[in-house]
């Protein structure tokens, strides 16, 4: 992808909705600014060559130039390179481990300078291209799931039972929801109900044939930026947001002083710190943002941002094993807590608590975590949602979480909040 060539500004939406049929095509869209975020989209068409596999030693190298080289996804099966994690059953839609594609055409949209930058194979622009209004929803599926309500109340007894006994301080308990679409669904219609939904610093489209992957995550896993600067913004913590203005500002303020949020954000943060210390220089691992509150469409969350620098004779690849999977979707010890969830949970999460992103030249890489996404094989069509349980939880509290998480998703797919 040596061609370079400087274009007027188009909307990425208004963009990636001409090409939106493009057999392989990704979008990573800021739809959403936030410090230290949202100045790029990437819009990249055709595949020159596409990696998947089961290892971090597999994902592709990059060159030596200064840009995005592949885009994809590491799914959550990537755990079992970390440590000895076992298997269990399939989640009901499948895809690799992980999938990088090096793509033919990609298009660099800088938001700051409101310009966009073509590299690779030459692609005529129509023009006027406008961004496409939201339509309506389909029709809407029916959904399954691997715990009831019921059912996810009794799991989180049991792992405050577990958390009582010391096998662990903090489990990400998670529930899928799955089911299938009309046989004459839109994925992209979908993507774009979605993103104006619940606006996201990191929405993501991937359609690879008949596999696509829509997220609206606000989540960031890890940056590494040239010279091994690295940067990872883990979420915990969480409150529904309300349509009546008195409420919401409530809903703020009680996520900003609730001591078990902000202890369950520290937690992670913890995490996450011991994960890099393993890949970075002597005195590097530094925590810049502490559960700052941040507000999105449909939820509010604490943020927090610890930076790092890696040992430079690393690969990216090292660096991102290191840390993987996310903390935030794991608990704390990790090792302890993937294991019970995996047990409790008893359905792979595939994709779900993996990270999306690109991998660019000099050990450079961007990757969000997989929360409030949505994936699909066909017509067959999965979702996931889950919160951090700690010892002061409650399984009505907690439930009342997932609900928060998955209204977006249900609304964009015609269901009710």
């Amino acid at each position: 992808m040596t061609e370079h060539e400087k274009l007027p500004w188009v909307e990425p939406l208004a963009l990636a909705h001409y090409y939106r049929s493009t057999p392989v095509m990704t979008l990573f869209y800021s739809g959403r600014k936030e410090a230290r975020t949202g100045r790029y989209s990437y819009l990249a068409l055709g595949a020159r060559e596409v990696k998947t596999g089961t290892r971090f030693d597999e994902l592709p190298e990059t060159g030596a130039g200064d840009l995005p080289e592949w885009f994809g996804y590491l799914g959550y099966g990537m755990r079992e390179d970390c440590e000895a994690y076992a298997r269990v059953t399939p989640s009901p839609v499948t895809l690799p481990d992980f999938r990088m594609v090096a793509p033919e055409t990609l298009f660099i949209f800088d938001h700051v300078t409101c310009s966009i930058m073509r590299v690779g194979k030459p692609i005529a622009l129509p023009c006027p291209l406008a961004v496409p209004p939201v339509p309506a929803p389909p029709a809407s599926p029916v959904l399954n799931s691997n715990f009831s309500d019921a059912e996810y109340r009794h799991a989180i007894r049991l792992t405050l039972e577990q958390i009582a006994a010391g096998a662990f301080y903090q489990a990400n308990l998670t529930r899928k929801f799955f089911g299938h679409l009309p046989a004459d669904y839109d994925a992209w219609d979908l993507f774009l109900r979605l993103t104006h939904l619940s606006p996201a610093p990191y929405s993501a489209f991937l359609r690879y044939h008949d596999e696509v992957i829509i997220s609206s995550s606000p989540e960031g896993f890890m940056r590494v930026e040239e010279h091994g600067a690295v940067t990872a913004r883990p979420i915990k913590g969480s409150a529904a947001r309300s349509d009546d203005p008195a409420e919401d500002a409530r809903h703020r303020q009680t996520l900003s002083e609730s001591t078990k949020e902000r202890a369950e954000n520290l937690m992670i943060v913890d995490l996450i710190r011991h994960d890099l210390a393993r890949i970075a220089l002597p005195g590097s691992v530094r925590v810049t943002e502490l559960a700052a509150l941040y507000s999105y469409a449909t939820i509010h969350h604490l943020v927090s941002t610890i930076t790092a620098k890696a040992h430079p004779q690393l690969s990216v690849a090292e660096v991102l094993r290191a840390a993987f999977p996310p903390g935030s979707m794991t608990g704390a010890p990790k090792i302890a807590a993937v294991g019970w969830c995996d047990k409790i949970e008893q359905m792979e999460r595939g994709v779900y608590s993996g990270a999306i992103g690109w991998l660019g030249a000099k050990g450079t890489c961007d990757f969000s975590v997989v929360i409030r996404t949505l994936v699909m094989k066909g017509t067959l069509l999965e979702f996931q949602v889950g919160g951090g349980i700690v010892a002061d939880s409650t399984p009505e509290g907690e439930l009342r979480e997932t609900e928060a998480k998955a209204r977006a998703i249900r609304l964009a797919l015609g269901l009710h909040g």
